[in-house]
């Protein structure tokens, strides 16, 4: 095979992956776009409108705050990689991009870092909404029977 041939081909093949790969960051911008854009609200007939006077609700007290309890320092940083990846898995991040995160990769300590990585990978498997006190319950607790202050 001569060296123009093979430097064709390799063109030809370097052109395609460059266009491919144009082609599939376009469709991911396009559809985190599609997902971060509300739907537009439907357009109401003109003789059903609520006057502006009923439309502003009355305004609603704060929430009162939720008691937080003390917690170690290492518990509310199992906590936060807890939070993160429930979160990473609602947008659609890989697991491994979940790992990835500065909480557990900047770790110095191997066990504690693979504690964390327990931690992600735990939670990243569960599906539905969680109330963050409830969470926080769940993550705590487990984290102060098993996990040892680093």
């Amino acid at each position: 095979m001569s060296v123009f041939l093979r430097w064709g081909v390799f063109g030809i093949l370097g052109v395609a992956a460059l266009v491919y790969a144009y082609n599939a960051s376009k469709r991911l911008a396009e559809s985190h776009a599609a997902q971060a854009t509300p739907a537009p609200a439907a357009v109401e007939e003109p003789s059903r409108q609520v006057p502006p006077a009923e439309a502003v609700p009355a305004p609603r007290p704060p929430p009162p705050e939720p008691v937080r309890s003390t917690a170690p320092a290492h518990c509310e940083a199992e906590l936060v990689v807890a939070q993160r990846a429930i979160d990473m898995r609602k947008q659609g991040q890989p697991l491994d991009r979940v790992l990835r995160i500065q909480e557990i990769a900047w770790q110095e300590q191997p066990a504690r870092r693979q504690r964390l990585e327990g931690v992600a990978t735990r939670w990243y498997g569960y599906e539905g909404d969680f109330v963050p006190e409830a969470l926080r319950i769940a993550v705590i607790s487990d984290c102060v029977q098993h996990s040892p202050a680093p």
